[in-house]
């Protein structure tokens, strides 16, 4: 099969590109479409997308879809190999295809949540790394471990919802926008503090006990808690297709290459000053877009 552009990944990036082309043929991995915006944060607010104020992920990656020919979207369908001898090869698990061009928006890759790390952790039903929906959490205690964007975002959103959310981040300073949660006066702040040790009752934690960072200084703060929400980013497994890389991401030219015409863009690719959001990576997309037109 013959296209003049396979896209490989269907998450943001993915998707973007493709709304922008005619020729294409978008190969996805998973059973569905919208990478770990929809697998782990659907309910996320997204802010830096370009001439979109403020939209939720899920929003986002309707839009997206909306606007492409599922006809020419391959789902449950995996990238093996991509072989460039003058005629460029992409072998799946199903089929073997040819391309003009290729570009790979894998993302972060095949991912797991990165746990809390302490004993005891898995297999409490009450300790989830990812949201579809956030009103159960009504009224209820809970702790949140963690200091990007996203950890933010929850914070941000379940305070709204309920009085007793705890925010604990291991540093100072936050990873992501501190200014995300400048207005929640009740959401209750634990920096720099790192999970110890936590209270079962059969599947359940009731209890979790954090420690502060400090070389001088032992001190303990025990939560009651009936959900943890930990959001640690992910362990990433990135394809690498035998190119060049810098640690787990595609290490790209000027204009976004890793081989000729085989491009890289959004979370995947490295470059320097890279930052790994949506907005840098539809710049990225946008511009390969003019390579190849």
């Amino acid at each position: 099969m013959k296209t003049k552009v396979l896209i490989i990944g269907g998450g943001p990036i993915g998707l973007y590109f493709a709304s922008r082309c005619n020729d294409y043929l978008l190969i996805e991995s998973n059973n569905f479409l919208g990478g770990q915006l929809i697998s782990l944060y659907p309910e996320k607010e997204i802010v830096d997308i370009p001439g979109i104020k403020s939209i939720k992920a899920k929003d986002y990656i309707k839009l997206l879809t909306n606007k492409i020919d599922m006809n020419k979207v391959h789902l449950n369908e995996q990238v093996i190999n991509i072989i460039n001898n003058g005629e460029i090869k992409i072998i799946t698990n199903k089929n073997e295809y040819t391309a003009e061009n290729v570009i790979i928006a894998t993302g972060l890759g095949f991912s797991s949540p990165r746990p809390l790390g302490i004993d005891g952790e898995q297999g409490c039903d009450n300790i989830l790394y990812h949201l579809s929906d956030f009103s159960f959490l009504k009224g209820k205690k809970v702790a949140i471990f963690g200091g990007g964007d996203s950890a933010l975002d929850w914070a941000k959103s379940i305070s709204k919802i309920s009085n007793h959310v705890s925010l604990i981040h291991r540093r100072l300073e936050f990873r992501g926008n501190p200014e995300t949660i400048k207005d929640c006066n009740n959401l209750h702040l634990y920096l720099p503090y790192i999970p110890y040790s936590l209270e079962k009752s059969g599947n359940t934690c009731k209890r979790i006990k954090i420690k502060l960072v400090s070389e001088t200084k032992e001190e303990y703060v025990t939560l009651d808690v009936d959900y943890i929400l930990v959001n640690y980013g992910n362990i990433a497994k990135i394809p690498d297709f035998n190119f060049e890389k810098d640690g787990s991401f595609f290490k790209v030219n000027s204009n976004y290459e890793v081989a000729s015409h085989i491009f890289a863009i959004g979370d995947t690719c490295s470059y320097v000053d890279k930052k790994r959001r949506i907005a840098p990576g539809i710049d990225e997309a946008n511009k390969v877009l003019k390579l190849i037109s």
